[in-house]
């Protein structure tokens, strides 16, 4: 008899743990912020969809920044994030594509026939920046998440003024950001 009850709370015992493993994942949808951006005056957010059980993630960033009073950058782009554990939760990993449309008030001084003078030039221009991203997400039952990430890129292409001056901002070379990913899934 005491067998047969060992049995019977052992068979139930992995019948339920088998039902709560198969939990069905119901929040496919997530909406974030990055407040660590505000700290830069930089306005982010994004727009995540999980796919399957959360097995991974398509991901629409943007942004904007303002760095200088005459430059302006716009973002937007799509990632893919893979989940080592699934279930849109714990160590990730992926990359995508952002593109940036910059918009700068390049000043320059020129010499004339009657002495030095400022001029103001519009310039703007798209570069596109390939990247790599890491990083980790909490999930909580109530739906928010939290999902720091690193991303690293090189932007490709360069805003430059007609005397060859070059954007410090939002042009060509090695880049990289921090995320902390505050989100509300649903």
């Amino acid at each position: 008899m005491r067998k047969t009850v060992l049995i019977c709370v052992a068979g139930c015992l992995l019948v339920s743990s088998i039902a709560l493993a198969q939990e069905k994942f119901e929040k496919k949808n997530a909406f974030g912020v990055n407040p660590l951006g505000l700290l830069f005056k930089i306005y982010s957010g994004e727009y995540s969809r999980f796919l399957g059980t959360g097995e991974s993630e398509v991901n629409v960033p943007f942004f904007y920044w303002a760095p200088l009073d005459e430059l302006t950058i716009l973002g937007a782009g799509g990632k893919y994030r893979m989940y080592k554990d699934g279930n849109a939760e714990g160590i990730f990993y992926g990359g995508g594509l952002v593109f940036y449309s910059v918009s700068w008030d390049y000043t320059s001084t020129v010499f004339s026939g009657t002495g030095f003078r400022t001029q103001t030039e519009s310039v703007t221009g798209i570069t596109i920046t390939p990247q790599l991203e890491g990083g980790y997400r909490w999930r909580w039952q109530s739906g928010f998440t939290l999902a720091p990430s690193l991303t690293l890129g090189y932007v490709i292409g360069s805003v430059k003024a007609s005397d060859g001056s070059v954007s410090e901002f939002g042009s060509a070379g090695f880049s990289w950001g921090l995320n902390l990913g505050l989100a509300y899934m649903f």
